[in-house]
């Protein structure tokens, strides 16, 4: 009778199989990276990537200034059509007073720095 085969990859146990589609593994995946490599970094690819980077951030942009151009919008409508909220604004921003009115101003707080005496 032969002896059994001193390889630790023997035919019967199926290691062997097992080792070779490891191996096929390993090597997949590095051409895997390299075709993925060359598709978004190849001609054009950074381009493209920078691109689209740029593109993202300007319809962010957008989106804020059109969130802003909203607001100043509703701003103007109120501030004319809404005769109490400008007198109210005029009022607070410029310290303005009717005729016969007095403006008090409340009591400025001690400016010492509390914990010292």
């Amino acid at each position: 009778m032969p002896a059994p085969a001193s390889s630790a990859f023997s035919e019967g146990d199926g290691s062997l199989f097992r080792h070779r589609k490891m191996k096929a593994k390993k090597r997949t995946v590095p051409a895997f990276l390299l075709v993925v490599g060359v598709l978004v970094f190849g001609p054009g690819g950074y381009q493209l990537t920078r691109l689209s980077v740029i593109q993202w951030r300007l319809n962010r942009r957008l989106a804020a200034l059109t969130a802003e151009r909203e607001s100043l919008q509703q701003e103007q409508q109120r501030l004319q059509s809404d005769p109490t909220y400008v007198e109210g604004l005029i009022r607070s921003t410029f310290k303005v007073a009717k005729p016969g009115e007095y403006v008090i101003l409340p009591e400025a707080q001690d400016r010492q720095p509390k914990g010292i005496h």
